[in-house]
Parts: C-alpha cells; sequence; structure tokens
C-alpha cells in the first residue's frame, strides 16, 4: 500500500487537494485489514502524530493518534495511572475512536467514554477541535458531531490527537485454561452472574481459552473471584496469577493456537455484539463446535469479550456505540494464506455461514474494522449503527463532500 506520513498541521491542505484514488484510509495501529491494500493510499499517522502528555495531576492525558495501545499504558503505568485498553497492545487510535471493548469495560466503561476532546481535520480538510464539556448535554445526548466522531470517526474525519480521562493502576487478578465446549457453556453461564468487576474472556482456535480478570480490590469481585477458583485450578494448562495493570495482561489466546510457520496469513475480522445468552448458550455453543470443526484454515477462530455493567449506564445517545445494553461481544476472524485468493473465498464464505448462525443469538455488530470493500458492508453498518445510521449519513454529507473516507 503506498503511503503518506504527514505531520498534523498538513492533514487539512492533504485532504483539500487530494487527488488520489479514494477511499482515503488512515492508519495508526495497522490492525486492519485495508491497511494491505495494494492500490489505495493510507495516510500513516504513526511517524508524526506522536504525542503523549500527561496531566500534572496525572488525570488527563494527550495521546496522538499514532500511538499504540501498548505504549499508552507503559507510559500511563510510570505515573500509576491506566485507562481501558484492549486484550492486544498493537491497536492506535482505532481503538479508541470505535469503542473500545476492554477487560475492564464493565467497570469503567469503554474507552470512547473516558474521550474528552478530540483535534483533527474533518474529511472535507476543516479543523476538528471537539471537547466533552461543550458537546454533552446534561441528559447524557451528545451533539450530533460528537456522537458521530465517538464510535464512526473512521468514515468522518481524520483524527490526530485524542484527550482522555485517566484512573489509578489497579492490580488484577487474572486466570487461563483450557476448557470443553461444555466447560465454555458453563463459565459462560457462570460469567453472566458475576459483579461488575470480574469478566470472562475466551478464544476458541484449535482449542479452547479462557481468561479471567477479576480487580483485586473491589470486594464483590473478590467473593466472586474465590468463588471460581475451585472450578479453575484444576483445568489443563490453568495459570492463577496477579498482575500489576492491564500492560501486564499476557497474549491472549496463545494457550488456543498452535504456533505455525509459513507463508504470510490474511484476515478478516468481523465483531458481533449481542444481549445475555443464559439459557440459550448451549444451543450457541452447540452451533460454535459444529462451525469450528469444519473452519477451512487453522487461522480461523471464534472469541469474545463480556460487557455489561458500566457500558451499560452510558446512553445510547450520547456516541455512536448504540447497542449499549449488549453483554457479549463474539468476534469471528477469517484466515488464509496471503497469496491464495481461492482459500480467501472459503474462509469468507465460512465467516458468513458462522455469523447467519449465530445472528439469532448475537444481532447487533461492534464496528471495529473497515469492511467497506466486502459485499455485507450494508448490511453490516445498519448492525452496527440502527436508527442513528441515517444520523451518520447527514454528518458524512456535511463534512465529506467528496467522498474521500470510507463509505456509509
Amino acid at each position: 500500500m503506498p503511503e503518506f506520513a504527514p505531520r498534523p498541521g498538513d492533514l487539512s491542505r492533504c485532504l483539500r487537494d487530494w487527488s488520489g484514488p479514494t477511499p482515503v484510509l488512515v492508519r495508526s495501529g495497522g490492525t486492519s485489514s485495508r491497511c494491505g491494500d495494494p492500490v489505495l493510499w493510507s495516510l500513516d499517522l504513526r511517524t508524526h502524530c506522536r504525542e503523549l502528555q500527561l496531566s500534572a495531576d496525572g488525570h488527563r492525558v494527550r495521546v496522538g493518534a499514532g500511538v499504540t495501545m501498548a505504549e499508552l499504558q507503559r507510559h500511563l503505568a510510570l505515573a500509576g495511572r491506566s485507562v481501558p485498553t484492549g486484550l492486544s497492545g498493537l491497536p492506535g487510535a482505532g481503538y479508541l475512536l470505535t469503542g473500545g471493548i476492554s477487560p475492564l469495560s464493565r467497570s469503567q466503561g469503554l474507552a470512547i467514554d473516558r474521550i474528552l476532546a478530540l483535534e483533527g481535520v474533518w474529511a472535507d480538510g476543516e479543523p476538528l477541535a471537539l471537547t466533552a464539556e461543550q458537546s454533552l448535554e446534561a441528559d447524557g445526548h451528545g451533539s450530533d458531531a460528537w456522537r458521530g466522531l465517538l464510535g464512526a470517526a473512521p468514515f468522518l474525519a481524520v483524527v490526530s490527537a485524542i484527550e482522555l480521562s485517566t484512573t489509578p493502576r489497579q492490580p488484577l487478578q487474572i486466570a487461563r485454561a483450557l476448557v470443553s465446549p461444555e466447560q465454555l457453556a458453563e463459565w459462560i453461564q457462570r460469567a453472566e452472574t458475576w459483579p461488575d468487576g470480574v469478566c470472562l474472556q475466551w478464544y476458541w482456535a484449535d482449542q479452547i481459552e479462557i481468561l479471567l480478570v477479576a480487580i483485586e480490590s473491589d470486594e464483590a469481585s473478590a467473593q466472586a473471584w474465590a468463588a471460581c477458583l475451585p472450578h479453575l485450578v484444576h483445568l489443563p494448562g490453568a495459570v492463577v496469577e496477579r498482575i500489576d495493570g492491564l500492560e501486564a495482561l499476557p497474549p491472549f489466546g496463545s494457550l488456543a493456537r498452535t504456533p505455525r510457520q509459513g507463508m504470510p496469513v490474511a484476515q478478516e475480522v468481523l465483531g458481533l455484539l449481542s444481549p445475555a445468552w443464559e439459557a440459550a448458550t448451549p444451543a450457541l455453543i452447540q452451533v460454535a463446535r459444529q462451525a469450528m470443526a469444519q473452519r477451512p484454515d487453522p487461522g480461523c477462530a471464534l472469541a469474545s469479550q463480556q460487557l455489561g455493567g458500566a457500558t451499560a449506564r452510558v446512553p445510547a445517545t450520547a456516541t455512536s456505540f448504540v447497542h449499549r445494553q449488549a453483554i457479549w461481544k463474539p468476534w469471528i476472524t477469517a484466515a488464509w494464506p496471503a497469496a491464495d485468493p481461492a482459500a480467501r473465498q472459503r474462509s469468507l464464505t465460512w465467516l458468513l455461514q458462522l455469523r447467519d448462525q449465530l445472528l439469532p443469538y448475537c444481532p447487533g455488530v461492534h464496528l471495529a474494522q473497515l469492511h467497506d470493500h466486502l459485499p455485507w458492508h450494508r448490511w453490516e453498518l445498519e448492525a452496527a449503527f440502527g436508527d442513528w445510521l441515517p444520523g451518520l449519513r447527514r454528518l458524512k454529507a456535511q463534512h465529506d463532500r467528496h467522498r474521500l473516507l470510507p463509505g456509509l
């Protein structure tokens, strides 16, 4: 992919004078499959948007869009502060701007709920500078511009800097282990009764890995954690440990995957959202079991994170993450050898078949990866933004008249 690394001050002119192919892509961390497109141009923010500035009291941090989440957490950890980042440290600002689901989201909310200010340029080159203080009303409803950028910014603007609120870094109790499909169903149903300070993640590839994360200092979470330990310690591969903060999380899914070497692998990832599964859990796991037995490539996987708690206490009208009542975020990964178009088609067909089987349980979409190049993009937009999609399209018409950024 051809890349251009503009400085923040050059973004406005760059977009106003753009004459290359569209859509223009934005690269901050590089986890999107679109980063490998051989034709389109990418604005690479990783070189010059590198600001990391913590306020004197540590309660606010200004982050350049090219800073990865691992770099952000390491910087904050030195001052004893943290923000709710995800299971991987690789993403850049795209993680923050498309929702930001974390193992601490049940107690601390989504990453977009921590955003205090945004800077950059709209797609038409007009300067962008908004703050939460100016944009949020007393009832939590956000102005259209603020709401659009928090959750759908990649379609509307190029954000070069973000200001976030931080919280004290918290020691965590974590556990990893391998489970059977039947045991996974039991853990899911158990997790749906937990207090907000405990959460479950799972990754299904060659085997099934579960990851539990609990806030050590929360009394209700500590009690729930103690109740979990007898069910954990005898599981295959079980490791129970204390870590100082999110930056010390182990690589998620590494127990479930068999290391492989060979050709570079390409991927597409589809994130879904769902309410609690409750009594439907065994049926969902049976669907997953059949699909995983038929996966066309060893890199194909199904995983999930737990939501609820604090994520549901923010009004749906505050941001473009409208599925505030979601309890689970499953995601499907389709993988194939990078130079094999037939294998690509097989894996994408598998992804769509599994999506269709999961839709009765998982009706929403978390649009953390862009798929405007795939035929199911329109369905995905409707499932991600629901009744708010017409509002986003009005913002698109206002701020991206030449349709430079990915389409809505």
